[in-house]
């Protein structure tokens, strides 16, 4: 496409090839070069230089250019590819694609597989083509085994359809040879089987190891439990209630989650009445021993259920409290201390979060603070609710004696 453009473009034709840096837009850069050199027709038209090709008797010009905002800015192509669009920075993407609009026929071309943080480029594109599929201001195709993550990765029906050149250029024996554990499995799935899980790293947890804590059923009605919960606003976070018996082996079950249906909702707001009295339902239902709750913009729903008599109990999420929590809970996942009933989303949360360790120690965090990052509330709610029911299972609530006197 470059090298089409370039050569049979009008006067002045320009085309810029952008990558993560300038050694991978050379990449694409020697292919033109190579395609040129090929044909005797068209290489003696050509100049070629270091890091562009020039046509002198149309001005038409193919340049390999530095991945840096302030080299991009004031150009004015006809096309510009732009590689590896899953790790491009976000604001070179900004740059070029800003500087396209001023030619008739400009086109932005962003190609690339799924990067490892959920907030890459061609993630918002694959987003809004989802979200606005009448959008003809863009043009998304996908060659990808996206929906067949349950499938293993050397189910070679998924390597066909997210590999067009397989068996041409990309070879079978080279996918069977890089088999996890070769490589993460994380990394194989992006850049072989096209599909875009969450996550920039391997997961806290083996997916096979949380599924085999799973009992499938929940707690049952009139049990001890503590409930915890995370409270969000607005935005990309969810609120999560969450139960876990009072028990030094806990059962975790998810009660009620409030999130935005979609990004495009701007003004979604979480249903606070709602919240409040799904917690009261909750009580109802179970004898509630506490609930831990970070206190953060939820002070007032707090005090309203602590002047009802539920047990409110803060759990402010500061990084010593959690990093302590959060090491008690995966070490009860390795050694099968705790079971859950199985909740999908839930399972999603745990996948999504990201262990963030320094020398106060390891907590969960999103792979990102863009919106497109994956949520992990459900996983804190988790984190929480294990903490304070294991340590409720060894410290019960002392029962006074009402004093009689004479």
């Amino acid at each position: 496409m470059a090298v089409y453009v370039f050569m049979l473009g009008s006067d002045d034709t320009s085309v810029d090839l952008v990558a993560v840096d300038e050694r991978q837009a050379g990449i694409v850069f020697r292919m033109c070069v190579r395609f040129i050199e090929r044909s005797p027709e068209l290489s003696c038209r050509v100049q070629v230089f270091k890091d562009r090709l020039v046509i002198p008797i149309r001005g038409a010009e193919l340049t390999c250019l530095p991945a840096s905002p302030a080299a991009l800015e004031g150009r004015n192509p006809d096309l510009c590819i732009c590689d590896e669009g899953g790790r491009i920075a976000p604001e070179v993407y900004e740059v070029v694609a800003l500087a396209s609009g001023k030619k008739p026929t400009s086109l932005v071309l962003l190609i690339g597989t799924p990067g490892p943080q959920p907030d890459n480029e061609l993630a918002q594109f694959r987003q809004q083509a989802s979200d606005c599929p009448d959008d003809r201001s863009q043009v998304y195709r996908e060659f990808s085994a996206a929906g067949f993550e349950d499938h293993g990765t050397d189910c070679e029906h998924c390597w066909r359809l997210a590999n067009p050149a397989l068996d041409d250029f990309l070879y079978a024996d080279a996918l069977a040879a890089l088999q996890p554990p070769k490589m993460s499995e994380n990394h194989f799935r992006r850049t072989r089987l096209v599909q875009w899980v969450t996550g920039s790293g391997d997961p806290i947890l083996p997916p096979d190891l949380w599924d085999g804590l799973s009992s499938g059923v929940g707690i049952p009605d009139g049990a001890d439990v503590v409930l915890s919960f995370d409270g969000s606003y607005s935005g990309t976070d969810a609120t999560v209630l969450l139960a876990a018996t009072v028990s030094p082996t806990p059962h975790l079950d998810v009660l009620g989650v409030w999130q935005r249906p979609n990004y495009s909702e701007t003004d979604w707001r979480v249903p606070i009445l709602d919240v409040e009295q799904a917690i009261r339902d909750a009580c109802e239902r179970w004898n509630v021993v506490e609930i831990a709750a970070d206190p953060y913009r939820w002070q007032r729903s707090l005090a309203v259920l602590s002047a009802e008599g539920i047990p409110v109990v803060e759990f402010p999420q500061t990084v010593s409290r959690m990093s302590a929590a959060t090491a008690e809970f995966l070490t009860a996942c390795r050694n099968g201390q705790l079971s859950h009933s199985g909740d999908a989303l839930l399972r999603e949360h745990i996948g999504n979060a990201v262990l963030s360790e320094d020398n106060r120690g390891g907590r969960l965090v999103k792979s990102s603070r863009s919106r497109h990052a994956g949520r992990i509330d459900a996983a804190v709610c988790a984190v929480m609710a294990y903490s304070r029911a294991s340590w409720r299972s060894t410290h019960p609530k002392k029962r006074f004696r009402a004093a009689s006197f004479a």
